[in-house]
């Protein structure tokens, strides 16, 4: 009876490794033919929706009042960064996040969103200048794992919980989403949480955001990854230099442009707009200037892109256009963003996979995947 319970459980065991490895052939297999087991996966940018040119910076004059007081607001002038002695070099940001994110670097495409008919335009201008932060740090030597922010969070966050509600309509301030991301809140990953499916970006939650505020669970995640320092940029030379150094600068200002491109990839100035736009790119062939990148998505700006792997959702500005927008009192550099860690499986180490519409994260043995999504989905098999 003994022997033959011994043998029955080495039996079941025996069965139970050849399942866990037939398994992972078969998850190998599937992997192989695209199927792929899912490990984790930086969220596909929200549909590009019809272009709408929709606008939502208030320039509202207490803000404004406070930017200006050295006292209560820090100024880039005043930072080591600030003072930094620079050449002249082009620098293009939008690289390091396709890095990070394990886009290919040769290709236009970028991931960014559409605010579509929601004057959202400074959450998705601050969310597209947290992911250059985090890209940035990552390579400075952060060991962060690159996820895409939020935007609804820091337009609902500087709307209600810092702005108090008393904006009607659309909009918000650009020194409230300062105070919301560095003080009050923070950023926070594009994923699904128990209040909301953050995973792809909704106009209409940002509505509801900015009306509501933050559900507590998703508000709670923000406040553990603040973007612990902002400082007012107020002319061209300070942009440059945060540029330069690795850090974003989200511009506030009333300048209008055209939506074709010319030659060298620059849209001209012309009319108003009252927008949010996020500094990612700096060009030092005369006329020297920077690289705004847009909320409107892929399909607003037509034209020629300099070089041939710049976002095709945003354009170049003439850099006494940019030091126009900057004078204007509510644009910030960002730094130092406390991320999102990278999580070390037991079994394998993770490593990017390029890809043009998302970027899947996967490990490298095709049989190592198989063995890890059926150990998942099926712990029953272990016990």
């Amino acid at each position: 009876m003994k022997a033959w319970l011994v043998m029955t459980k080495g039996t079941a065991w025996a069965v139970r490794i050849a399942v866990i490895i037939a398994a992972a052939v078969v998850g190998a297999v599937l992997h192989w033919w695209g199927a792929e087991p899912h490990v984790s996966q930086i969220p596909e940018p929200s549909p590009p929706g019809e272009y709408t040119p929709t606008f939502g910076w208030h320039p509202d004059a207490e803000a404004l009042a406070i930017n200006r007081d050295r006292t209560r607001t820090l100024h880039f002038d005043a930072t080591p960064a600030g003072q930094a002695v620079l050449g002249d070099t082009d620098v293009f940001l939008w690289r390091y996040v396709r890095k990070a994110a394990g886009y290919d670097v040769a290709e236009a495409w970028y991931p960014n969103i559409n605010q579509q008919n929601v004057g959202c335009c400074v959450g998705c201008g601050w969310k597209h200048c947290a992911d250059v932060c985090q890209a940035t740090a990552i390579a400075n030597g952060q060991a962060f794992a690159w996820q895409p922010v939020s935007a609804e969070v820091i337009y609902g966050g500087s709307r209600v919980e810092v702005g108090g509600g008393r904006l009607s309509g659309d909009g918000s301030v650009g020194a409230w989403a300062k105070e919301y991301v560095s003080s009050r809140g923070g950023i926070v990953p594009m994923q699904k949480f128990a209040s909301a499916d953050l995973s792809y970006f909704s106009p209409t939650r940002a509505r509801e955001f900015g009306r509501r505020g933050i559900p507590v669970d998703i508000a709670a995640v923000a406040r553990r990854h603040p973007i612990q320092s902002c400082a007012l940029v107020t002319s061209w030379q300070q942009a440059k230099r945060a540029i330069q150094q690795g850090y974003p600068v989200a511009i506030c200002s009333s300048q209008g442009f055209t939506l074709e491109r010319d030659a060298t990839g620059r849209c001209r100035p012309q009319g108003v707009w009252y927008h949010c736009l996020a500094l990612i790119g700096l060009r030092t062939t005369p006329p020297e200037g920077g690289f705004l990148l847009n909320s409107w998505g892929d399909a607003a700006h037509s034209g020629p892109l300099w070089p041939p792997d710049m976002p095709r959702a945003g354009f170049w500005a003439d850099a006494s256009i940019v030091d126009q927008m900057l004078q204007q009192g509510d644009s910030f550099a960002l730094a130092d963003v406390a991320g999102f860690p990278q999580r070390r499986l037991d079994w394998f180490v993770l490593q990017p996979q390029a890809s043009r519409g998302h970027a899947n994260v996967v490990p490298p043995p095709r049989l190592a995947a198989g063995l890890m999504a059926f150990a998942i989905h099926n712990p029953e098999v272990l016990r």
